[in-house]
């Protein structure tokens, strides 16, 4: 739900980050504003995309006070407005056929974006309650009375949620479905097994909202620390890896049930048919983020170079995204159990387990197995590496004595389908 009315006092200066608000800065509804936003909305519901989600950056430019889609701290005489806004457009949509699932209210509301980098709106923590149950209270007499709320989509964990959410937190979770947050501190096992035990405790006493880990991207180096966000371009299985290990992070450490990457497609720092194909292969450390799965030329008007370059993180997300399934159930691999610099995740559907073996090493493992239920043999195994995106393990590793031998190359990602 874009911010830009219409004859803003000041426009989001990056190009692509400007989005239309469907109210105007004059106060009126325009419902065909934001075209390419409602054209993938549309191709989401009639693909019956499971959970479909609006999300805001900034209260739109007709009730910020300075008139603009960035620079403003939202005040709590305009909690009410915002939040009609909100039970307005959702309903609408909801009218039409679009079959919403959560709203996002805010995004990194520490950051007001007073550059117009992008749009942005900063929420205090002593408000951020406040914003939530009055939406609750909004969507509830509306046509979206269906319609769950998530927040606070808060931008690092050690030095914003751990001071913030005590502020917050226990008002407001009674009203939400779920917790979101980011990890631009690219916070360490220990701070996040702190994080975890923190939500739990402030929440005492009342449902534990569960977390979704709804954004992340940018990291030029493993770690934890702010500067670990930076200028870098890199598409090998190096980064990631470094991702694969975030998501294994949220889903185990802090029991997510969910994660989102950023961008899915971005512009490279090149051109391929100008600097050479390798552009678009090699790590760039001056140039570009990591902040796509898919890459374009974005100088293609005058290149013509209309392909998609892939990144070894596509293929790294594939493997969570079409093995660990909606409506999965997820069980611990103890990290005890595995070789040191080597995770795990493991899920079940049905009658299919799904392990998912991450290898940051530069040489191979070998794993013994045991199948995680009896009777079950394995019937796939898929993996990921420096020369493979997406290869079919055959013949398929044996059973021997009970147990499953499987080798994980080097730097790979590697799953294995046991049925039972």
């Amino acid at each position: 739900m874009g911010g830009d009315g219409g004859d803003d006092t000041q426009q989001v200066v990056t190009n692509g980050s400007r989005v239309e608000s469907f109210l105007l800065r004059n106060g009126t509804y325009d419902w065909s504003r934001d075209h390419a936003g409602i054209s993938f909305l549309k191709k989401a519901q009639k693909y019956a995309v499971p959970y479909i989600t609006f999300f805001i950056n900034a209260a739109p430019s007709h009730i910020a006070g300075n008139g603009a889609s960035c620079g403003w701290n939202m005040t709590k005489p305009k909690v009410p407005e915002f939040s009609q806004y909100i039970s307005a457009v959702l309903s609408h949509w909801s009218n039409n056929g679009i079959d919403i699932k959560y709203i996002s209210p805010m995004n990194e509301p520490d950051n007001n974006r007073a550059d117009c980098g992008q749009e942005g709106m900063a929420v205090a923590p002593a408000l951020r309650a406040n914003v939530v149950q009055s939406i609750r209270s909004a969507l509830d007499k509306s046509d979206a009375a269906h319609v769950d709320i998530m927040a606070d989509e808060t931008s690092q964990v050690t030095t914003q949620a751990f001071p913030e959410d005590p502020v917050w937190l226990p008002q407001a979770a009674p009203y939400m479905s779920t917790l979101a947050v980011h990890n631009y501190d690219y916070p360490d096992d220990a701070a996040l097994s702190e994080y975890y035990q923190s939500i739990q405790n402030l929440t005492e006493g009342e449902r534990l909202p569960p977390v979704k880990f709804t954004e992340t991207c940018c990291s030029t180096r493993s770690g934890s620390g702010s500067d670990v966000f930076g200028a870098q371009y890199d598409p090998t299985m190096k980064n990631a890896l470094i991702v694969a290990r975030y998501v294994w992070q949220y889903l185990t450490i802090v029991q997510a049930e969910s994660f989102d990457w950023w961008t899915a497609v971005t512009n490279l720092p090149c051109s391929p048919k100008i600097d050479g194909p390798k552009c678009a292969t090699a790590i760039n450390n001056t140039a570009g983020y990591n902040s796509g799965l898919v890459y374009i030329d974005g100088n293609y008007n005058k290149t013509h170079d209309y392909n998609l370059y892939t990144t070894k993180r596509a293929f790294m997300l594939k493997h969570f995204a079409y093995f660990h399934r909606p409506g999965s159930v997820r069980y611990d691999v103890p990290q005890a159990q595995l070789p040191s610099g080597i995770n795990a995740i493991a899920s079940k559907k049905g009658h299919t387990w799904s392990v998912l073996f991450v290898n940051n090493h530069t040489h191979a493992s070998n794993l013994k197995l045991q199948p995680p239920a009896k009777g079950a043999r394995p019937v796939r195994v898929v993996q990921t590496t420096d020369a493979e995106d997406w290869a079919e393990i055959s013949p398929l590793p044996a059973m021997k004595k009970g147990c499953v031998k499987l080798k994980l190359p080097a730097q790979s990602l590697v799953t294995i389908q046991f049925s039972s």
